[in-house]
């Protein structure tokens, strides 16, 4: 990546967590690398990371490739799905993160799945 996009994705990254305060103080964070996707649900109020979910679990591990792709994304949201339905219900209605990602993707594909399962964002 070279200077501008590594300073356009910061700029991206502050107008979509600035957007986000205002809204909601439990939000669900995504991160992704090459080869993992990580996934957690931050409560900002209380200043804690209530569920988390990755690629880098035996679950995911024993069934993806390398790389983190469609299919593995999926079974990262069904993950984070049961631990978070286990939770308060409050927990269930949240905004989304994407930070510096675009929505698209395997960005998009976990938000899809999460919404497929029923949650609200």
């Amino acid at each position: 990546m070279s200077l501008f996009d590594l300073k356009r994705a910061e700029r991206r990254r502050r107008r979509v967590r600035l957007k986000l305060r205002s809204l909601s103080s439990i939000r669900l964070s995504v991160f992704k690398s090459n080869r993992h996707f990580y996934a957690q649900l931050i409560d900002d109020e209380a200043g804690r990371t209530v569920a988390a979910a990755s690629t880098l679990e035996s679950e995911v591990l024993a069934v993806a490739s390398r790389r983190v792709n469609a299919g593995a994304v999926k079974i990262v949201a069904k993950l984070l799905a049961e631990r978070i339905s286990g939770l308060d219900a409050a927990y269930r209605k949240f905004v989304f993160d994407r930070g510096s990602y675009r929505y698209m993707g395997v960005v998009a594909a976990f938000a899809d799945e999460l919404r497929s399962l029923g949650f609200e964002f």
